[in-house]
């Protein structure tokens, strides 16, 4: 299984000026939905709904008091601000802040899922597509292989 792209014209929004490119994007597959996660475990779809939402709740609580969220082998969501810099630090408070994100930091299972992707080009066959099907080497002069099915 791969990731599938296609190449997007986009400019550089660096330099107006410079002349559009062609860059990968992907072609999104059919969206996961609770129901797959029902038919993998005994837990109902709406037993799954339940738990989702309280996780909702508490992520957004714990995000709102500054504190960073930790779910294991999901990664870690944290609280981050971007904002104006000021020469004076009395001057720097909450008037400061422009904008409010969250970060989410996988964690080293997803990662490596990640790293092991391949990818094929939209409308392509495996034969004579150039650059495709290619997987990332991270580790150059190590094995290969199938990339495990991360739903499996």
């Amino acid at each position: 299984m791969a990731i599938t792209i296609k190449p997007a014209l986009r400019k550089n929004p660096q330099n107006k000026d410079a002349a559009a490119k062609y860059y990968a994007q992907v072609v999104l597959a059919p969206e996961m939905a609770l129901k797959q996660i029902a038919d993998r475990c005994t837990l109902t779809g709406s037993d799954i709904k339940a738990v989702l939402d309280a996780l909702m709740t508490v992520i957004k609580r714990n995000l709102a008091n500054g504190s960073p969220v930790r779910l294991g082998d999901l990664g870690s969501f944290r609280p981050s601000v971007s904002g104006k810099g000021l020469e004076d630090a009395s001057k720097c408070g909450a008037n400061s802040v422009k904008k409010a994100r969250v970060i989410y930091v996988p964690s080293t299972e997803i990662k490596e899922a990640v790293a092991m992707y391949s990818f094929s080009k939209a409308g392509a066959s495996a034969a004579n597509e150039e650059g495709g099907d290619e997987k990332p080497d991270p580790k150059p002069g190590e094995g290969g292989g199938e990339a495990p099915d991360p739903a499996a």
